[in-house]
């Protein structure tokens, strides 16, 4: 080989070195940037990606009419937290106007955010309010009405390119002084606890009082801790005359007050702790 075949031949391989290491290093860059995105992923995405598997589809909330589902997945965090923190100038931005309320089969129209802050409490209740705080973003419920929370509470749709909420369903709640949020769950176990009296079943029974209970008598109270030990009082608590009250009490007839509800003109008091709703009171 020749001095200058030897000269070409460098020069040919370092060339071919240099524009290896560049092909290398722009790979290298590409690769980096494709993959930056997969590490940065937000909760609304989260959520958006398992309700859209969930749905079977990129887009569970489309055939309610709504285009960005990341956006919907934002706007209802924002209206939980609204809610929750019990900021009603805030959750009326969050309404779009103007807005169906139905209540006692009665439809009304709520023209503005005034309108509705002044009206708060009667539109979003104790029970709107429980039921929207407890559901779950990848639980919705979706159909060409809208977006459903909780059993029809509250229906969200988009309207104008601006999401917000279409209507709310108020179930007439006659106990709500009493701190009672979801009616049916008082009715249904004020008719379990005649039931277990009616038949003589202690345990039972004992399940539908809220501890510590309050037994007065005489001017005198007594607390019962625990249902063991209401179960082992049972016939000195549920005496014959706390019996009769209870069983003769109409539930459409009850006594209702911030105290609470009275049976059978007081004999038993029923209300709500947390997510209880029971006895808390017997007076003998």
């Amino acid at each position: 080989m020749t001095n200058n075949t030897k000269k070409k031949a460098a020069m040919m391989l370092s060339i071919a070195v240099a524009l290896a290491a560049f092909s290398g290093q722009a790979w290298a860059e590409q690769g980096t940037k494709a993959s930056a995105p997969a590490s940065i992923t937000t909760t609304a995405t989260k959520s958006v990606t398992k309700s859209a598997t969930k749905a079977g589809g990129i887009n569970p909330y489309e055939v309610a009419g709504i285009k960005d589902p990341a956006a919907f997945t934002a706007y209802f965090a924002k209206l939980q937290k609204a809610v929750k923190d019990n900021k009603p100038e805030q959750v009326a931005e969050l309404i779009s106007y103007p807005m169906n309320l139905n209540k006692n089969n009665k439809t009304f129209l709520i023209y503005s955010k005034k309108d509705f802050v002044n009206k708060y409490d009667r539109i979003f209740t104790s029970a709107v309010r429980a039921n929207l705080l407890a559901q779950q973003v990848d639980q919705l419920f979706v159909n060409y009405q809208g977006v459903r929370v909780g059993e029809g509470d509250l229906w969200i749709g988009e309207r104008s390119h601006k999401l917000g909420v279409i209507s709310v369903n108020v179930i007439n709640n006659p106990y709500e002084a009493a701190g009672i949020q979801n009616p049916v769950v008082f009715e249904h176990n004020f008719s379990l606890l005649q039931k277990y009296v009616k038949e003589g079943k202690k345990s039972e029974a004992a399940q539908l009082m809220v501890y510590p209970l309050k037994v007065n008598s005489n001017g005198k109270t007594m607390e019962i801790k625990t249902a063991k030990d209401f179960i082992a009082k049972y016939d000195k608590i549920m005496t014959a005359k706390v019996k009769k009250a209870l069983l003769a009490q109409k539930v459409d007839k009850v006594g209702v007050n911030w105290k609470g509800i009275s049976i059978g003109n007081g004999a038993l008091w029923m209300g709500q702790s947390g997510e209880q709703v029971g006895v808390f009171a017997i007076n003998l």
